[in-house]
């Protein structure tokens, strides 16, 4: 056992405090603009949390703070799935729902099998305390159990984190293959970072695993909970240079957030910034989207139907469209939907189709509409058009 605030511990204590600050601004940013954001917070405060009580093992203060005894673990279980559901929060564009209740039975068993511990007094608890603080690795063995033997709540954390890392590089794979096309820059470095945040993750249970090889329990407890500090301090310090990631994959909605911010600031000049150049950024986003989602072939889409979909502002979207793209919603959606077309006739799966028939495939209501955007967009009819693929 440390006696007191040694290297290790003072480092673990910048770490928690940095760790929980960052965790409280990622809440409040994520109330505010972004809710898939939440379990990035909770992984942020609990895992300090985590690495707090560590301290206080390891530097034997633990003692002066007996009314939290064997509360450190609830924390860490809190930590365990979070990077999991954070991840496929952002992956699948979802929000938290109730299901994710699901991943806390650990740590509601826990909570029931250590109850009579956790509602002990704290003189008895300090009890406990002195009896296994000047050995970390007896500490954290978990020997009050009701229904397990010595070492489970230690050793099934352990294994659950490594599952949900599985399922995270799971997810991650999945993803990846999702994308049918490379990687727009901000999908690269939210890739970039996820990974850098696994690879710590590796290292919180893969030393558990070689204390049954060569490797000592008690350098297992540092390595594991350093690897933790580590973790805290520099995601918060990429956060801090690299704030699009807060975003996940929602490119639109970080530059939409960059243009407001921009035209209410008063540094934007100074900044050398504008928000033109922000509307370009968002208008090629724009096209982008609609090229993936492909939305022009909605026969009844609309540009409301768009700034919803999107959570673009709807004079933003506008304002794009018209003075930045230098078109209006609906000549963008029927030029979309002749390139399609054409598209279609080059394959020559759809060259015995109507006019009817391939209209209503692009997107238009009618014929009519179809044929004069067509002549608009290309100089000829579609009829004049499919007879030079023949030729």
């Amino acid at each position: 056992m440390n006696s007191g605030l040694d290297f290790n511990n003072i480092f673990f204590l910048v770490s928690v405090v940095i760790g929980l600050q960052t965790g409280v601004i990622v809440m409040v940013y994520s109330f505010r603009k972004n809710t898939k954001s939440i379990p990035l917070a909770l992984t942020f405060l609990s895992l300090s949390l985590a690495i707090f009580f560590s301290m206080l093992i390891s530097s034997g203060m633990m003692v002066h703070f007996p009314g939290i005894y064997r509360t450190g673990n609830i924390f860490a279980l809190i930590f365990v799935p979070m990077p999991f559901i954070y991840m496929h929060c952002v992956t699948h564009n979802r929000d938290l729902k109730w299901s994710d209740a699901f991943h806390f039975i650990p740590m509601a068993i826990y909570i029931i099998d250590y109850s009579p511990v956790l509602f002990l007094s704290s003189a008895e608890k300090l009890e406990l305390i002195l009896q296994d603080i000047n050995d970390p690795n007896k500490f954290t063995e978990f020997r009050q159990s009701m229904f397990f033997p010595n070492g489970f709540h230690q050793t099934s954390r352990t294994i659950l984190i490594n599952i949900y890392w599985l399922l995270q590089m799971r997810l991650l794979v999945k993803w990846q293959k999702n994308i049918n096309r490379s990687f727009n820059k901000f999908e690269k470095d939210w890739q970039v970072w996820i990974i850098f945040f696994m690879t710590f993750q590796f290292f919180l249970f893969m030393p558990f695993y070689l204390t049954y090889f060569w490797l000592e329990k008690e350098l297992v407890f540092m390595l594991v909970h350093f690897t933790g500090a580590v973790l805290l301090m520099s995601s918060a310090v990429l956060l801090y240079f690299f704030p699009q990631l807060l975003y996940g994959l929602d490119e639109i909605k970080f530059v939409t957030d960059q243009i407001i911010k921009l035209e209410y600031s008063p540094k934007t000049e100074k900044s050398g910034v504008q928000p033109d150049d922000k509307m370009k950024e968002l208008g090629q986003i724009i096209l982008n989207w609609m090229d993936e989602k492909k939305v022009y072939l909605n026969q009844r889409y609309s540009i409301q139907d768009f700034a919803r979909e999107t959570n673009i502002p709807y004079y933003q979207l506008s304002a794009c469209i018209n003075h930045y793209l230098n078109t209006n919603f609906a000549d963008l959606l029927n030029k979309k939907r002749i390139e399609h077309s054409m598209e279609l006739l080059q394959k020559g799966e759809f060259s015995h189709y109507t006019l009817e028939a391939l209209s209503a495939e692009c997107g238009f209501n009618n014929r009519n509409s179809f044929v004069i955007a067509f002549k608009k967009f290309t100089g000829r009819t579609p009829s004049d058009y499919r007879k030079s693929l023949v030729k």
